[in-house]
């Protein structure tokens, strides 16, 4: 998406996002059950670990660097990255251990590093990559496509079980001590959350690219009738996989806010890919790496407010939600935005709108499975229309 020139953002939608930060706080509310293990993560006391010093030899010049022992080797190839910019899938260790590198999944103790690593002499270890912006040609980003399956029970115990990881606790609790909150507007009483995606989600940014048409031409189908049905009972985030610059544009060109915005969708604040971080899934019985949007994080700076128990995030990715798979409803990814067969017949916010509704009077949102909510026959809000009789309007029209 370099290839798009940034579109200047309306003087209001400045505005709109003045940062109002929030205090930083790690300390999460009060619950039960597995929402409460859930939740409590950033209180719960992680346990004492080894401490690798080891010593980086790049480019004849020598640093330390220290690893701990819940690191996994894919978590010592991004410091590398960040201390050197070679990339991960660039660098060449040798050195580090005896034969082959584990795989990125494996924990740093599966190097063999010994005792000479905590103690006494530092070992050494040479790298050999180029970095980036050296290349001789451009390389583009590598990318792993498919997805995750968290409707069966194997799987969320998975999931379970890669919440409970220390080395994910203490990646969870590292964000949450950096993550800095720019308010849009403030979280309102009661109110539950909706942590909506973007890309792929409510916008098909694979034909957004081009200038010569207007975003709203990408947009999913209802997309305001959807925000303005769901906006009485939940505050909005907003967190997409792309950076701030591009998020901040895309909700502008969306009317979501701005000038031009078509409703008050109370956007409480937008997240964007840096708070993100990576874990180890399994995919057709391997170790798949991946990043995940981790609403801890969230309940974390808003503690008491928004909670595992009132929050739903939608997404058409179901790994975004690897932490959390109860709190997580996938939609059918939109694509193809521009065939008039997508636009006339792609109702899913519609479906999800209803579903939201009916959420709303549910004390528990980890009670449900979210992945049967087409079919979900709970009842609505009093006084609330089904989102689907727009569709049967048009239909006898």
């Amino acid at each position: 998406m370099a290839d798009r020139e940034q579109t200047p953002l309306p003087e209001a939608a400045h505005g709109a996002l003045t940062p109002q930060p929030v205090a930083s706080t790690s300390t999460a509310h009060e619950s039960t059950g597995e929402a409460a293990l859930e939740a409590s993560h950033l209180d719960a006391e992680l346990p004492d670990e080894l401490v690798y010093k080891l010593v980086l030899n790049f480019r004849g010049k020598k640093q330390e660097v220290k690893v701990v022992e819940s690191d996994t080797v894919g978590d010592v190839k991004q410091l590398l990255w960040s201390l050197t910019n070679v990339p991960p899938e660039r660098q060449k260790l040798v050195g580090l251990t005896k034969g082959k590198l584990p795989g990125d999944e494996e924990a740093v103790v599966k190097l063999g590093l010994g005792a000479g690593a905590t103690t006494g002499k530092l070992k050494e270890f040479m790298m050999i990559g180029t970095p980036e912006g050296e290349e001789a040609k451009a390389i583009g980003p590598s990318e792993v496509h498919g997805d995750l399956d968290y409707s069966t029970e194997a799987s969320k115990l998975k999931a379970y079980m890669a919440v409970q990881s220390v080395r994910n606790r203490r990646k969870l609790k590292e964000t949450a001590e950096k993550l800095e909150i720019n308010l849009i507007a403030p979280p309102r009483p009661g109110k539950k959350l909706l942590v909506l995606d973007l890309d792929g989600c409510i916008l098909d940014t694979t034909c957004w690219k081009h200038q010569e048409f207007g975003t709203e031409l990408f947009q999913r189908p209802y997309l305001h009738e959807f925000l303005r049905a769901v906006s009485p009972f939940y505050d909005l985030i907003v967190w997409s996989q792309t950076h701030w610059r591009w998020l901040e544009t895309k909700i502008v060109e969306l009317n979501m806010i701005g000038p031009s915005k078509k409703g008050d969708y109370h956007l409480v604040t937008t997240l964007d890919r840096s708070p993100m971080f990576s874990i180890y899934s399994e995919r057709e019985g391997k170790a798949w790496k991946h990043e995940v949007k981790a609403l801890g994080l969230i309940w974390a700076k808003f503690p008491g407010q928004y909670t595992a128990e009132n929050t739903i995030h939608v997404d058409d990715l179901s790994r975004n939600f690897a932490l959390q798979p109860k709190n997580g409803l996938k939609v059918h990814a939109y694509k193809d935005a521009l065939t008039k067969d997508r636009v006339d017949t792609d109702k899913e916010l519609l479906y999800v709108a209803r579903y939201l509704l009916q959420l709303s009077l549910v004390d528990d949102f980890q009670s449900l499975d979210h992945s049967r909510f087409r079919k979900s026959k709970l009842p609505l809000p009093d006084g609330v229309a089904d989102p689907l009789r727009l569709v049967r309007g048009e239909e006898e029209n």
